[in-house]
């Protein structure tokens, strides 16, 4: 079994009938009490106005109060802010999305661990955020620390840099712990809506029974969503048939998916044609999976790893 401090639940499995519902996020975002271009009010009325159903004002190392601004009854706020404590390991200065934590603190003064200790004693969340934009080395930087909630796997700011998507140091990450992370897509938004630069083009989807920050949270720690940049993942199903494990992948259209395994991975394709069904066999002897689906356009979505060693 891969080792994870709990197992991580798919999100495909929760029924509608159960009352499950999807909800779309950012959970990083700066306003103008950090440095981004607009105010903590026009931030959220941004996202509100774009459709979202949650949203973190996740100012550098203050916290943006969720009391501060006005939001529709049903909309989600989270709480949390993003830290900077310095690296002792050689890399580059720490960047950590915090959720759901009420205390500022001086992270930029206080050990990594002390500041990930900290947060999560307030009952909040802490994600390892752009790793492939701060040059992070899992082995050197990441694995010293312990008590992440998971991994930001997009982020629109870093690909407008050329360093978007950390799927490698995700993958790295699980396999140098043996351990399962989720992950998050986000924004990281600093411009204004108009620029159109990096707000609405990186979102988690969650699944939820009710829109509170606390249905939420628990979404993304147990790993109930999926990252996303345009397509739709609508389900995903393993079975086991002796050594080999047939995926079924079910999604809005799609040119590709790919199937990255703890060692080397698998690419089902139609030959350029767009399809919305994907059906293909494994690598075999693979502790874990997870899946990247690319949309016509080159949008992609990345669900969660699923853990391999525990189908029958």
């Amino acid at each position: 079994m891969v080792d994870s401090p709990s197992p991580l639940v798919s999100p495909f499995t929760l029924s509608d009938d159960d009352g499950y519902i999807w909800v779309k996020g950012n959970l990083h975002s700066h306003t103008t009490n950090s440095d981004g271009r607009v105010g903590p009010q026009e931030r959220l009325d941004g996202y509100v106005e774009e459709g979202y159903d949650f949203l973190c004002l996740s100012d550098h190392n203050n916290i943006t109060r969720t009391d501060s601004v006005d939001a529709p009854d049903d909309f989600v706020l989270i709480q949390g802010a993003e830290l900077h404590p310095a690296n002792p390991f050689g890399g580059q200065t720490h960047h950590f999305v915090c959720l759901n934590i009420h205390e500022d603190m001086d992270a930029r003064a206080m050990p990594p661990q002390h500041v990930i200790d900290t947060c999560n004693e307030q009952g909040g969340q802490v994600w390892l955020a752009h790793p492939y934009w701060s040059s992070v080395n899992i082995l050197r930087d990441t694995l010293p620390l312990s008590g992440f909630a998971g991994i930001e796997v997009f982020n629109s700011t870093c690909r407008r840099h050329g360093r978007g998507e950390s799927g490698p140091h995700w993958d790295d990450w699980m396999a140098l712990e043996n351990r399962l992370y989720p992950c998050l897509g986000n924004d990281d938004s600093h411009q204004a809506q108009e620029a159109r630069h990096d707000t609405y083009l990186g979102w988690t989807m969650a699944r939820v029974r009710e829109r509170t920050p606390a249905a939420v949270l628990q979404a993304l720690a147990s790993g109930a969503s999926y990252a996303s940049t345009g397509p739709a993942i609508h389900g995903i199903e393993l079975r086991a048939d002796g050594d080999e494990v047939e995926a079924r992948v079910r999604s809005s259209e799609a040119r590709r998916v790919t199937a990255v395994h703890d060692q080397i991975g698998k690419e089902y394709h139609e030959h350029g044609d767009i399809f919305e069904e994907a059906v293909f066999t494994l690598r075999p002897k693979a502790r874990w999976v997870r899946f990247e689906v690319m949309g016509p356009e080159g949008e992609k979505a990345w669900s969660n790893p699923f853990d391999l060693t525990e189908l029958g």
